[in-house]
């Protein structure tokens, strides 16, 4: 690597929000450092509150978490007996796999097709232990994303008893027009859990807020599995603020959009493989790990660092986040240099 170049870096391998935290967000925690000595709220009640009356809910049905790995592990930690089973699919968040492996629980992997989820696959799979699948939507590292028709289809295939795990971390950047109501279905699947976060387009990776909405008995449960105080005080009175930014939300959502289609394209027009996509990073993919390697590679020598896709379950291809329109330009004319093994 080209040392000389160092604090040229681009970062775009952990689908951070280049524009750095909701500037409200940072308003807020600037006014509230002078209390880092009082402990935070036990159970985030505040925030609780806060979200049902922006997302038109009831606070019963609001879990507050350190982050979406919290409420992952709360799930799969306590909800998933011995003898039961959890479908994921076959590339997907890294943290499903690496929690089910901490809690020793049965993963079944459904398959993709051109590296979408495959609904049917996933009701192939279920059978009188399946106790949850959790599909990322837009999932994580492809992008791609489920309808709500291919949503519906899940619930209607599987037993109440089978919790289906929506999670829309990225939701915000989403465009896709039949992208599924979620929250409106929950009014008719009572099994249906929804996830979501402020680490992605609210800028508050660092600090770790996340939420999960869902039936008040299921609520119950996951706040009985929570330790007191895990959120933070500044976490809190930032995810606060930053939910209401709408600006610079609508900002973050329109540069993506044209950076993500741009880089897209700039990719396609290089002869590369790209997953169509609906987040905030593209799934770039190859014949082989060794093209895949290559141009990693490459990257790494012009100081852009982006994420192989290994641990994922898919060893042919690398996540590229999309940052800022100075970065994304960068990158753009870096790739222009670069050469693709034959």
């Amino acid at each position: 690597m080209n040392t000389n170049n160092l604090y040229n870096k681009i970062a775009l391998s952990q689908n951070e929000n280049a524009y750095g935290p909701s500037p409200k967000a940072k308003l807020a925690v600037l006014g509230t450092v002078e209390r880092m000595n009082k402990y935070p709220e036990y159970h985030s009640k505040t925030l609780q509150i806060k979200l049902a009356d922006k997302l038109n809910l009831n606070a019963e049905n609001v879990f507050v978490s350190a982050g979406l790995v919290e409420s992952t592990d709360i799930l799969i930690r306590n909800f998933i007996n011995n003898d039961e089973t959890l479908i994921i699919g076959e590339y997907s968040f890294v943290a499903y796999r690496l929690l089910a492996k901490v809690f020793n629980k049965n993963v079944r992997f459904s398959k993709m097709q051109n590296f979408r989820i495959d609904v049917n696959d996933v009701l192939t799979l279920c059978n009188d232990k399946t106790r949850m699948i959790i599909i990322d939507n837009p999932n994580n590292p492809t992008g791609t994303v489920i309808s709500e028709k291919e949503l519906i289809k899940i619930l209607n295939g599987v037993p109440k008893s089978t919790l289906v795990v929506i999670d829309e971390a990225y939701i915000e950047y989403v465009n896709f027009k039949n992208y599924p109501d979620s929250l409106n279905l929950q009014k008719k699947y009572s099994n249906l859990i929804v996830m979501r976060t402020f680490s992605k387009i609210y800028g508050l990776a660092g600090l770790r807020v996340g939420y999960t909405i869902a039936n008040k008995e299921l609520i119950k449960k996951f706040y009985n599995y929570q330790a007191p105080f895990s959120i933070n005080k500044l976490a809190l009175v930032a995810a606060f603020h930053a939910i209401d930014d709408n600006n610079y939300i609508k900002k973050c959502h329109s540069s993506n959009l044209l950076c993500r289609n741009k880089l897209y394209h700039a990719l396609k027009d290089k002869g590369v493989s790209v997953a169509p996509s609906e987040s905030n990073f593209l799934f770039v993919h190859f014949n082989t790990k060794d093209l895949r390697d290559s141009l990693f590679n490459q990257m790494q020598e012009k100081n852009i660092f982006v994420r192989k896709t290994d641990l994922f379950g898919y060893d042919k291809a690398f996540r590229i986040t999309i940052g800022t329109k100075k970065m994304n330009d960068s990158v753009i004319e870096y790739l222009k240099e670069m050469k693709l093994l034959l």
